[in-house]
């Protein structure tokens, strides 16, 4: 019992770690291996779980997200059974995943061991990816052909790249802000990140990076303004500095030419608008229970407004996809945890990448994917593990 708790957050990670390793994969395998191995990891650590400690109301909403499936198959509300099988399958796995991170921060050490490998983790695959940029030809590692033309990292797509690492540069920026032995290092590792998704021309991506080091900078410096006690020592005024320094410096090596000419196309949200519109119609249609969880790529065509030479795989706004397929009530479990977790984001900085992904939400689809979600819901889940007091309300990446 006491090796499953200390091998927990290793375990975790490294499971995560290989849902995004397998991104590239377009064959069902790799999602499958995730889905059993988060399984049996839960399982392991079903007798060490303390069920007496669990969130507050929201906190539990994410738990009930593949119920919320499992009421349209049984009610006969879907268009596509087998569709939505696989939806609630998917965030089973999630919701899997969201309990273990909450048993992680029992206790603080193992929320720090599970925190440094996924900033760890994260910054290889920046470094990685800027490797990979101009050589790669679509090959991850050089070896293994995506299918696409570029690849970032183990990612064909670079949006869904973006938001892993908004996800982490926080915890990087915390790092050099606040860690008074090894700052360098982890501003190292926020320059590495932050250039990695400039040089991914993700406009989305590379606009919220850069709301996100301002974001810190200015929450730091409040508060340790609002700090009488004196019992924490205040950042380090060279390394407020030196942490956007480092990020520009990287991202001249890197090159900003592709997604600062991004920024400038005509209509950058063709494609996306439409798909809108389309999920739009699909909620006023039936606004209680949705078509069906993951049926939004086969009603797509009848709401269509427009035809396009591609497969409409996602709406490219996931909770606008989200109230298509499972009504407005299902908008309200997925989207409530996150808008009541907002404060807690500011409280805890090291979670700020919570905040980006919602925004980038907008305007992609970081759910569906067990790369970027899996990764969403860990941090959630120690967030939420944190505010209810289970440790020590103590914000350290």
């Amino acid at each position: 019992m006491r090796t499953i708790q200390s091998i927990l957050p290793t375990l975790l990670a490294i499971t995560l770690a290989f849902a995004t390793s397998t991104a590239f994969v377009r064959q069902a395998w790799a999602v499958g291996a995730f889905q059993i191995a988060i399984f049996i990891l839960l399982g392991l650590a079903a007798t060490t779980l303390d069920w007496r400690q669990r969130p507050q109301l929201p906190g539990l909403l994410p738990l009930l997200l593949p119920a919320w499936g499992l009421l349209q198959l049984f009610a006969g509300l879907t268009s596509s059974p087998s569709d939505t099988r696989s939806a609630v399958l998917n965030l089973s796995a999630l919701a899997a995943v969201y309990i273990l991170a909450f048993r992680v921060a029992e206790s603080d050490s193992a929320r720090r061991v599970f925190l440094e490998l996924f900033l760890w983790f994260a910054t290889a695959s920046a470094a990685l990816c800027l490797t990979q940029l101009f050589t790669s030809q679509g090959k991850v590692l050089w070896i293994f052909d995506s299918g696409y033309p570029d690849v970032f990292g183990t990612f064909a797509y670079y949006n869904n790249y973006a938001q892993f690492v908004e996800l982490a540069l926080p915890l990087a920026l915390w790092g050099a802000l606040t860690d008074h032995r090894h700052p360098w290092v982890y501003a190292l590792a926020g320059g590495t990140l932050y250039a990695s998704v400039i040089g991914s021309t993700s406009r989305a991506g590379t606009l919220l990076c850069t709301v996100e080091v301002v974001a810190m900078l200015v929450i730091t410096r409040l508060s340790h303004g609002n700090q009488a006690s004196g019992k924490r020592r205040p950042p380090s005024p060279a390394m407020l500095a030196i942490v956007p320094i480092l990020a520009i410096l990287f991202t001249f090596v890197v090159g900003g030419e592709r997604v600062w000419q991004r920024f400038f196309v005509n209509d950058p949200y063709i494609v996306r608008r439409e798909f809108l519109i389309a999920a739009v119609d699909m909620v006023k249609q039936r606004p209680s229970t949705g078509f069906g969880l993951g049926t939004f790529p086969g009603n797509y065509k009848k709401y269509a407004v427009r035809d396009f030479p591609f497969y409409a795989n996602h709406a490219h706004n996931d909770w606008a996809e989200a109230a298509a397929e499972g009504g407005l009530p299902y908008l309200a479990l997925f989207l409530l945890p996150f808008v009541f977790a907002i404060p807690k984001m500011i409280r805890h900085p090291w979670s700020l990448g919570l905040l980006a992904v919602m925004l980038h939400a907008w305007v992609d689809y970081p759910f569906p994917r067990p790369a970027v979600s899996g990764w969403i819901m860990a941090l959630l889940g120690l967030l939420y593990a944190v505010e209810a007091r289970v440790l020590p309300a103590k914000p350290s990446g």
